[in-house]
Formats: C-alpha cells, sequence, structure tokens
C-alpha cells in the first residue's frame, strides 16, 4: 500500500511557482515602500514650507512679512560670543544657513539654543568660524590646549531634513549633519555673494518679503530635495556630485551668471565627472566638501537653482567668483519633490521644460522672463511669468 504525498516532479513545480509569484510581488512591494518614502519626503517640505510661513507671521517689519535668508546671516544679526577659539562668529556669517532661523519652527528649539545662547555651553557659543576658512564637514575641532569639541550643534542630526529615499545614515561622530532640502536661489546666479543676480525668493543675507515675489506664491518654488552622497562622499552619481571647475577658462559662466550651461550637463560622462579631460571624478567634495552634508551651512549645501532641469548635472567655480549651478536631485524615479512659496507641494518630471538647448539670459540684465522655460520661471520670483504646476 503507497502512502500519498508529492513527487519531485509536482514538488519542483510548487517551488517554481511560489519563486514566480516572489518575483512579481517582489518589485510591487519595493514600488509601495518607495511611494511611502516619498510621500514621508513630501510632508517634511511641506512642514518645511509651513515652518517658512510660521517665521513670517513671527519676523514682520510694518506690514511685511518676511523670509529668512537662504544663508549668509547679516553680521548685525550675529549674536555675540566666539567658538572657543576666540574667533567671533561674524568672521563666517556667509556660513549661516536659513534652516538655522527656521529650527524653532519645526520643533527644534534645544538645537537653535545652542546656536544663539550665550551659556549654552558654559559661558561659550558656537558658531560658523568652529569650522574654519576651508568650511570642511570633518569635526570635530581641536582647540590649542588639545581639547577636542564634541558639542557643536553643526553635528545634530535633524530628521526633519533628510528624506527617506536617499538613504541616508546618520552621520559619523565628529562630522556635520546632512539635509536632503534646500532653498530657491532662483534660474541665473552670478556670485554666490551678488544678490543682485538672484532671482529666487532666498537671498544671501537678505530677508526678502512674501511681498516681494510678483509672479505670485503659486508660480515660485520654495524647497527642492537634492540626493546626497551616502558613502562618505566617495560616489561620482551625477544626482549628488558636482563638476569643480575655473569658468573663466572654460566659458560657463561670467560675473553676470550662466553663460552657457552645457558646459556644465556635459561634464558627466557615464555618471561621472571628468571635466576638462581631468581621468578622474573630481567631485563636490574635491576640496574635502560633502554637497549637502552640513544643513547649518553656505550655498552650495543649502541652495537650488533652475538653470538646469531636475536630476541634471551640478556645477561649482571655486576658482573665481564662487557661482554654480546646484540642480535639484532625489532618488526617486523620474523627477523631485518640490513647494511652492504658497506652501503647496508638487512632484516635478525631469522632463520639464527647461528651455532650449543653447538657452542663455542677458548677461548684464537679469530682469525679464527666464530663458530656462517653465522650469527656469518657476525659480525666478519676478520675471513677470505666470506659469504654474
Amino acid at each position: 500500500m503507497y502512502k500519498k504525498g508529492f513527487t519531485l516532479i509536482e514538488l519542483l513545480v510548487v517551488i517554481a511557482i511560489i519563486g514566480m509569484l516572489i518575483a512579481l510581488l517582489l518589485p510591487a512591494v519595493q514600488s509601495a515602500r518607495e511611494a511611502a518614502r516619498r510621500m514621508s519626503c513630501t510632508n517634511k517640505l511641506k512642514q518645511l514650507s509651513l515652518a517658512m510661513h510660521n517665521y513670517a507671521d513671527a519676523k514682520t517689519e510694518g506690514d511685511q512679512a518676511l523670509l529668512p535668508y537662504a544663508y549668509g546671516r547679516p553680521t548685525r544679526d550675529i549674536p555675540t560670543g566666539n567658538d572657543r577659539t576666540e574667533r567671533a562668529w561674524n568672521i563666517q556669517s556667509a556660513r549661516w544657513s536659513g534652516f538655522i532661523e527656521l529650527l524653532p519652527f519645526f520643533e527644534q528649539n534645544a538645537v537653535h539654543a545652542q546656536f544663539l545662547e550665550a551659556n549654552a555651553f558654559g559661558g561659550n557659543t558656537w558658531g560658523a568660524g568652529v569650522l574654519g576658512k576651508d568650511d570642511k564637514t570633518t569635526l570635530p575641532l581641536t582647540l590649542a590646549s588639545g581639547e577636542v569639541v564634541t558639542d557643536n550643534p553643526r553635528t545634530a542630526y535633524i530628521d526633519m531634513l533628510v528624506c527617506s529615499s536617499n538613504g541616508v545614515a546618520r552621520p559619523q561622530p565628529g562630522h556635520t549633519a546632512p539635509t536632503c532640502y534646500r532653498f530657491n536661489q532662483g534660474d541665473n546666479p552670478g556670485s554666490y555673494t551678488n544678490d543682485a543676480r538672484n532671482r529666487g525668493p532666498f537671498g544671501y543675507a537678505v530677508r526678502r518679503s512674501l511681498g516681494s515675489i510678483p509672479d505670485g506664491l503659486s508660480n515660485t518654488l520654495a524647497f527642492s530635495e537634492k540626493a546626497i552622497d551616502i558613502a562618505g562622499g566617495t560616489s561620482t552619481d551625477v544626482k549628488v556630485q558636482a563638476t569643480t571647475y575655473n569658468p573663466r577658462a572654460s566659458g560657463g559662466f561670467s560675473q553676470y551668471g550662466v553663460l552657457d550651461r552645457r558646459i556644465c550637463q556635459n561634464s558627466a560622462v557615464s555618471g561621472e565627472y571628468l571635466f576638462a579631460g581631468n581621468a578622474t571624478a573630481s567631485g563636490g567634495n574635491g576640496f574635502s566638501y560633502r554637497w549637502g552634508w552640513q544643513w547649518a551651512g553656505t550655498h552650495y549645501h543649502v541652495t537650488f537653482t533652475t538653470t538646469l532641469p531636475p536630476n541634471s548635472a551640478s556645477c561649482y567655480n571655486r576658482e573665481s567668483d564662487y557661482q554654480m549651478l546646484t540642480s535639484p536631485t532625489s532618488f526617486h524615479t523620474g523627477g523631485v519633490n518640490v513647494t511652492l512659496m504658497d506652501g503647496s507641494a508638487r512632484f516635478v518630471s525631469e522632463m520639464i521644460d527647461s528651455g532650449t538647448e543653447n538657452a542663455f539670459p542677458d548677461p548684464t540684465n537679469p530682469g525679464g522672463k527666464s530663458p530656462f522655460g517653465i522650469w527656469g520661471a518657476l525659480g525666478s520670483r519676478n520675471g513677470g511669468e505666470t506659469v504654474s504646476l
């Protein structure tokens, strides 16, 4: 008498069917997880926009609701104190990001107090000067006495500023902390300290008002995503790195802004930046920088431009004028999350109209309509366009 059971062939068939079902379901599960991560990133952007509006409500002069600067805290607003190396905070005021001002408006009062309270560290305070002239992301600072500083608020990891799709872990001990979100600085910046070229709503050491956006709050970008490296600055991914070069030699920039954005766009070869015949990827970290790994830092860490479309290359001129193109990027498929100045959130396709290939602005006149299509128009606050997403 035979016992009932499966034959070997039947067992193999069942295993094959199960394997096929797993293969079919796995992409759906991954897609659902990414959809949840993308929604989380969108919600964080909305919270930033809400913080911005609450800040504007609290920071009024006359009938003007003021916005935070993108970076570069005005010297007159730098609190007293120093970084325990006897360097006053205002020495490097350009390295104060607008996120520091927004901290109390998204429930980070304790971190904000560390920057501003005179006695937050036993009678000493912490400012941008602690990073030194090269603005590197490696901390802590070892003082002349041999004391190692470990309590710098710039190392504070703030989950609200990190998109989960980016896969960023907490920073290593003694390193500044990251942000995946950025302030809109417009469609054609020149030197980063030349605010006359900045057509975005957030400027360098300038507090614009909500009333200074004649294009309309629903037609002007506020915040966007910017993907950052995961492996300590070793990645050459177009989305996270940037070419560093001298635009006076390349013709890509002038003191007036962008001359030929194709030079930046074409600098990415097979996912790596090999600009000007350089045999190795220079990356945005070519000078020990990690783009986006200083939420409390300066322009290349916390701002974006709408000169090139989403998920495009980024370029930075460290040799002269400190100009940059920092294109919004993300690890979402096909585009990036953004918020508009009215607080609404959108997903922008990387295929959005960004002008013709050889488009460039009038080098001596920063006004007028953006030459960079719908994308450029969304970046400018005062171009006279009424485009919307």
